[in-house]
C-alpha cells in the first residue's frame, strides 16, 4: 500500500507488477481508507461473530446502496464472508446464521468413557 501512496502508480500497474489478481489493490485501498493501516494487518486468530452482528451486516447490505465489497470493507470483513452470511440467511433464515458444532461426533458416549476410566483406576488383583 505504501508503494501506491508514494509512487503514484495506478492500481492496475501495481497489480501487474506484482502479479496480483485484478481488483486486489482497489480492495486494499478501500480497506485502508476505511480502517487505516490496521485494517490491512494479517490476523493470526480466527474471529467469531455473533448472530446479531451477522444479521446487522446483512441488514446494512440490504438497506444501503453499497456493494458487498463496500459493506465488507466498512466492517473490516472479507467480501466472501458477507456473501456466505447473506446466502445462508436467504436459504435458512436466522437459524442458519447460528454457529454449528465443529468436528466429528464422538462414537463413544460420555457414560462409556466414565465406566472405562473407573475400570482403569481399579487396583490389580
Amino acid at each position: 500500500m505504501q508503494e501506491y501512496l508514494d509512487t503514484g502508480y495506478s492500481q492496475r500497474s501495481l497489480e501487474h507488477k506484482y502479479s496480483l489478481p485484478k481488483g486486489t489493490v482497489k480492495r486494499w485501498w478501500a480497506t485502508y481508507k476505511q480502517n487505516g493501516p490496521d485494517g490491512l494487518k494479517l490476523r493470526h486468530s480466527r474471529r467469531e461473530f455473533t448472530v446479531d452482528f451477522k444479521l446487522y451486516v446483512i441488514n446494512y447490505y440490504l438497506n444501503n446502496d453499497l456493494s458487498m465489497s463496500e459493506v465488507a470493507s466498512t466492517h473490516n470483513l472479507l467480501c466472501s464472508q458477507v456473501s456466505i452470511w447473506f446466502k445462508l440467511f436467504k436459504e435458512g433464515g436466522l437459524e442458519a446464521l447460528k454457529p454449528k458444532k465443529k468436528g466429528k461426533p464422538s462414537k463413544v458416549s460420555k457414560k462409556s468413557k466414565k465406566n472405562a476410566s473407573k475400570m482403569v483406576n481399579y487396583p490389580s488383583l
